[in-house]
This record gives structure tokens, C-alpha cells and sequence, in this order.
């Protein structure tokens, strides 16, 4: 076991014995040369390495030991000395669900370094006093542990029918440095460590040769920025569970009998729903209670326009997924969750955009191996609903689609068309593929993708046992050129994204 791990491990048992403990001397420790090889080593094995900052520097100006130890010996002697300074990142537009654009901020290598480093040591602390409602951004935990909590809420004993859809407006441009910076002082007795975090808060952006700096925000796309999100935020879980979610079963019946109901809080970064078994009036005010709450205490905007109070048998959209209670032929209601209908609609003009009239001169084995790319990525991230269905409409589409598209290029008689390139798989069906001297490569369906159940494990701390290595969120850095066809509606926000798929129709790498 290395001495990062045990230090690790020895930060999070102490946190979670004492939860009001402040911890010290946590600067030197990011101080340690082991500690800074190891977060090199991470940021330079994830994808979004070979994006630049400010300074147009990528992990290919790092491929000899030697620029990685002179890197590694300059950051120990700049942190040890106190001498260290963030840069301003560089921001880049990519596509939200919403068809608008949202701003990342791409840091340097170096800056991304130490927010590993930061990142090391202050998640085994947070991981100890995240509530079990809280599947964002955390070690161990995915999208589905959001869906699978539906499951005790939506059923005929608990009653959990009227949700509320909670919208943020821009919660990581909005979030405000000195609330941050004092809740991380509720832990941190380490000033150094504050300081650090507070020059990476004011370092600004750098857009069309400008810096700008604010007062508000940790850009999205640094490696610390999911985390501290998730501190800042965890004033809402801590707000919830204080005043409902920490009820004895005697209070929660109580309230039932005064037609008051419960209310459960389930989050993934800043999307999050509560239910509540009291009636609509009951749900209206939980959602003015914490609009309140998010103005007053965090400085954040709720959107009251997109903050919708649904009832479950009409069905509501969350994390890419459409939630509907309905009640089957044997007159057993039942929770049914399928791919959303926006998200069906993103991965259809995605297709579209690979096929239109522009690609034609493409050649039809990189087009399938692109588009195998999406659709495998996409019917992954849905495998554990009830997806089957959807997975077969989609495949008709997605042929059709591919068809056109080889219409146009070959500019022949669909019969001739249908002999090129309709093949028989496995010797038993048909399908789509391109032969040429590499082999055949056949076109992915989707609805071969079994669904299966899903099992929740996720850990309360995994710092405590095992081996828990500290990872970077897979969608914290982009690479230019390339696009994620992200299933949620903010944050990019998933713990398994679906591959990157290049704007142009090529294959990616690997």
C-alpha cells in the first residue's frame, strides 16, 4: 500500500470519527514529491490532457521522463517556497442539451497538477460528510444511483407522487468565493490550503485575449471544480436533511397525519429532485422553501419557470432518463424508466449531422466505425432501464439513415446498393456493414445491448477500505474537436459518459 493511499485512508477515518474535526498540515503534504508524480501520472493518463491552456502546452511537451521529473522538481520547489501562482484558463464553448452553449474554463497542465493535488486531499475529508443523496461528481457513484433511489420513494407504501424538478440557473458560474472559502474553513485549518484554493478562484478567464476576473464561479472543466461544487451544495443536502430527512419514523407519521407528507431529496450536482407524499400544495411550498434557502443562504437563483412540480403518473425528465408511474394490466402500478425523448432526439441529430450531404466523400468504414462509436456509447449508458423498445426504433432509424447517406455517395439503384453493402452477420441475419481489406465491419445495433438490472454499490466513504485511488471526473476536460453527447441536462454531468465522437465523422482513437 503506497503512503498516499494510507495518508488518505488515515484523513478520511479521522473525519468520519470527528465530524467537527479541523485539519492541519495538509500543505506539506501536497508538498511531498510522491504526491505530485502521482497527480502528474493522472492528469497526463486522461483524455482532456491533450487540450492546451493559455500556455499550449499538452501532455505531448511531456513525453520524456526528464520534462516530467524538471516539471515535477519546479512544482515541489514553487509550492514548497509558496512561490506558486494559478493562471487564468482558457474558455471554450461546447453544446449543451439544450441546444445552447456552456462555458468550460481549460486550466494548464500545471494548474490542473495542484488541483489534482487539492483534489487528493480534500475528497477523502468531504467523502466522510456527503449525504447518501448526493451521486454527483463521487467516487463510486454514477447517474443510476439516482434512479435506483426512485424505487423506495415511488411505490404504494411510501407515496412519494408529487416531484419537483429543481433547476439551478448557472450553479457553478454563481457560486460565490468567500461562502466557498468558509465552508471549506469548517475542515481546513490549514490557511495554505485556502489560500491556494482562493488563487485558483481569483486566477479569471482568459477570452479573446482578455483576462476577466470575478467574484463569482469555479469554471467547469477544472479537476477541483466537481468537487467544490459539491462542498457548496452540500449546504442544500445538509438543509434538507436537518429539517426532513432526518425524522424519525414517529415524526414522519406525524406529519402524514397532518396531511404535512415527507420529502426526499435526491442529487446529482446541481440537478436534483425532491418528492414529496404530501399533496401538490405541500410540494408548491417545498419548492418556494428552498428557492428561499438556495437566495438566502448560497446566493443562487432557482429557475421557477424550469422548476416544475409533476405528478409521477405524468411522467418527469431526469439525468437523460423519463421517470412515469403507470398502473399495468393486472392493476399493479409500476415505475417505468426509458431513454428521454430529448435524449433520443440529441442522439438523432447527431446521426443526422454524421450523415448529411456534406460527408459523402467519407469512406463508409470509418462513417460506421463513428457512428458504432455513438451508438454504442449511448445504449450503454441506458442498458439498466427499460430501454429495449426504444433501442429497436432507434436501430430501423439509424439503418435508414446510414442508407441515405450511402445513396448519396454511391449515386447507384438501391437493389445494387443493398448488394455492397447488406451482409449476412453471423451467418444467420442481415445487417449493414463495409468490407474492404481489413475485413467487415458491421454496424451496431443497439438492440443487441442486453438490459440488465441495476445494483447499487456504492460505498459511504471508499477511502476507508481498499485501495481508493483518486480519479478525475471522465467529462472535467474536453479535447478540441471532439464533443460529448451528454445524456443530462447540466453539468455535463455523468459518472460514465458516453465515448467521444469526432465532429468531423472520424473515428476517434481507441
Amino acid at each position: 500500500m503506497s503512503d498516499i493511499i494510507k495518508t488518505q485512508r488515515s484523513l478520511a477515518r479521522k473525519a468520519t470519527h470527528d465530524a467537527t474535526h479541523r485539519f492541519d498540515h495538509l500543505y506539506r503534504v501536497i508538498c511531498q514529491e510522491e504526491w505530485i508524480r502521482d497527480a502528474l501520472e493522472a492528469i497526463l493518463a486522461n483524455t482532456g490532457a491533450a487540450t492546451a491552456g493559455i500556455d499550449h502546452m499538452t501532455k505531448n511537451s511531456l513525453k520524456s521522463e526528464r520534462s516530467r521529473e524538471m516539471l515535477t522538481q519546479l512544482l515541489r520547489e514553487s509550492l514548497r517556497t509558496g512561490e506558486f501562482r494559478p493562471t487564468a484558463v482558457r474558455r471554450v464553448y461546447i453544446p449543451k442539451s439544450d441546444g445552447k452553449m456552456r462555458p468550460l474554463g481549460i486550466p494548464i497542465i500545471k494548474d490542473r497538477i495542484v488541483q489534482m493535488l487539492l483534489k487528493m486531499v480534500l475528497e477523502p475529508i468531504w467523502e466522510s460528510d456527503f449525504l447518501n443523496c448526493s451521486n454527483g461528481f463521487r467516487p463510486g457513484r454514477r447517474t443510476m444511483d439516482c434512479l435506483a433511489l426512485l424505487d423506495s420513494y415511488i411505490n404504494n407504501r411510501s407515496k412519494y407522487f408529487w416531484v419537483i424538478e429543481g433547476d439551478i440557473k448557472g450553479a457553478f458560474d454563481a457560486i460565490h468565493h468567500e461562502i466557498l472559502l468558509n465552508l471549506l474553513s469548517v475542515r481546513i485549518a490549514d490557511g495554505r490550503i485556502i489560500d491556494l484554493i482562493r488563487s485558483f478562484l481569483k486566477a479569471g478567464i482568459m477570452e479573446g485575449g482578455l483576462i476577466q476576473r470575478s467574484d463569482l464561479g469555479t469554471p467547469q472543466g477544472g479537476v477541483c471544480s466537481p468537487l467544490l461544487a459539491n462542498i457548496y451544495l452540500h449546504q442544500l443536502d445538509l438543509f434538507w436533511w436537518n429539517k426532513y430527512g432526518s425524522l424519525s419514523p414517529h415524526e414522519k407519521a406525524k406529519r402524514r397525519e397532518t396531511h404535512a407528507g415527507n420529502c426526499a431529496l435526491i442529487r446529482y450536482a446541481d440537478d436534483w429532485l425532491l418528492l414529496t407524499n404530501g399533496g401538490k400544495e405541500e410540494a408548491h411550498r417545498l419548492r418556494d422553501e428552498i428557492q428561499a434557502f438556495l437566495r438566502d443562504e448560497l446566493k443562487l437563483e432557482l429557475s421557477v419557470e424550469k422548476t416544475h412540480v409533476t405528478h409521477v403518473n405524468d411522467g418527469f425528465d431526469f439525468l437523460g432518463f423519463h421517470v412515469r408511474r403507470y398502473v399495468s394490466g393486472d392493476n399493479r402500478p409500476k415505475m417505468l424508466i426509458t431513454p428521454s425523448d430529448k435524449a433520443q432526439e440529441r442522439l438523432k441529430a447527431k446521426i443526422k449531422e454524421m450523415t448529411d450531404g456534406k460527408a459523402v466523400k467519407d469512406i463508409p468504414r470509418y462513417k460506421i466505425q463513428a457512428m458504432n462509436a455513438v451508438l454504442r456509447g449511448w445504449i450503454c449508458y441506458y442498458r439498466h432501464c427499460n430501454a429495449s423498445e426504444t433501442a429497436k426504433d432507434l436501430d430501423f432509424w439509424v439503418n435508414r439513415r446510414l442508407l441515405l447517406w450511402l445513396q448519396k455517395r454511391h449515386r447507384i439503384p438501391m437493389n445494387r446498393l443493398l448488394a455492397m453493402y447488406k451482409l449476412r452477420q453471423d451467418g444467420r441475419r442481415y445487417n449493414l456493414g463495409a468490407t474492404d481489406e481489413k475485413g467487415t465491419l458491421f454496424l451496431y445495433r443497439m438492440s443487441d445491448q442486453p438490459i440488465i438490472k441495476y445494483r447499487s454499490r456504492k460505498p459511504p466513504n471508499p477511502y476507508l477500505d481498499g485501495e481508493w485511488k483518486t480519479e478525475i471526473a471522465q467529462d472535467a476536460l474536453p479535447i478540441e474537436g471532439y464533443i460529448w453527447l451528454g445524456n443530462t441536462p447540466s453539468i455535463t454531468a455523468c459518472a460514465q459518459m458516453e465515448p467521444l465522437v469526432s465532429t468531423d465523422g472520424k473515428p476517434c482513437e481507441g
